[in-house]
């Protein structure tokens, strides 16, 4: 007998049946265009019925795969419509909310879209016939991807340095790169011998073109020792307060902040992030 467990494979079965575009549109984009103006024509609106939660991701994942190549006013109109025809049935509003915090939001998504996102957020928490309470991670989670976004100046927030002194950040004329992390974290601690090891962000730190913040957005035990070795010249702190004002959905989160207090760049990879800061040092 094998050792080895044979993996089970869950079907789901569609809600309904997806749309296809006509042969005769033969653009990409002329294809999506069709596909999100008519992806939810077959959907039941009215159903007072839970839909499986995991069959309503699933479609939703297919329809967002065509906001890729469609137009953007098309997609604006699809969710705005989408959105008016939920309005009426709260409870499904907050299921298709799961679904586009899966889909446009969430570690799993394919396509991360703050502004479509955003719709929903603001749709749920406008509807009076949803609980305050279902309300409240939908609106930390408004608040925190208004506050933080490119364009916007960077939140204050108060952090306890490695001596417990409690420290203000507030965004100066110096550009950052606002870091915020598990210091235990195995991936973070490589992506750190990287900075360390990148001469030019080295050199513009010791000249002082650049600042490199490291902020622990968690209560973690024993903190201040994890941090002992790090660079003198970055500042490092932990901030639990932090995470209300910014979209800190990844671990770690990357953040740039320009000479004029605005955030630049967000949910950037390491190697995006030392490329975007040098820019700035220049």
């Amino acid at each position: 007998m094998s050792g080895v467990r044979a993996q089970q494979v869950i079907e789901i079965k569609p809600l309904f049946e997806y749309p296809v575009a006509p042969d005769e549109l033969e653009s990409l984009q002329d294809k999506c265009n069709y596909l999100v103006k008519v992806f939810w024509d077959k959907f039941n609106f009215k159903s007072k019925e839970a839909i499986d939660q995991y069959a309503l991701n699933e479609a939703f994942q297919v329809y967002v795969t065509a906001f890729q190549f469609a137009g953007a006013k098309e997609v604006e109109n699809s969710v705005d419509k989408l959105i008016k025809d939920l309005s009426g049935n709260p409870m499904m509003l907050l299921q298709f909310g799961k679904a586009a915090e899966e889909n446009l939001y969430g570690p799993r998504a394919e396509f991360w879209s703050d502004a479509i996102y955003l719709k929903f957020l603001d749709a749920i928490l406008k509807n009076k016939k949803i609980s305050p309470q279902r309300k409240v991670r939908y609106a930390d989670q408004a608040a925190a991807l208004r506050e933080s976004a490119p364009g916007e100046v960077a939140p204050t927030f108060w952090f306890e340095n490695p001596d417990r002194a409690s420290k203000q950040y507030f965004p100066m004329s110096t550009p950052t790169m606002l870091i915020f992390g598990n210091p235990d974290a195995t991936d973070w601690r490589l992506s750190r011998i990287k900075i360390d090891s990148n001469y030019a962000i080295e050199e513009a730190l010791q000249k002082g073109k650049i600042n490199i913040l490291f902020i622990i957005p968690e209560d973690i035990d024993g903190w201040a020792n994890m941090v002992t070795n790090y660079n003198k010249r970055w500042t490092v702190g932990q901030s639990i307060d932090a995470k209300k004002h910014y979209d800190l959905r990844l671990s770690p989160s990357i953040f740039i902040v320009g000479a004029d207090g605005k955030i630049t760049r967000k949910n950037l990879s390491l190697d995006e992030a030392q490329e975007a800061i040098l820019e700035l040092a220049n």
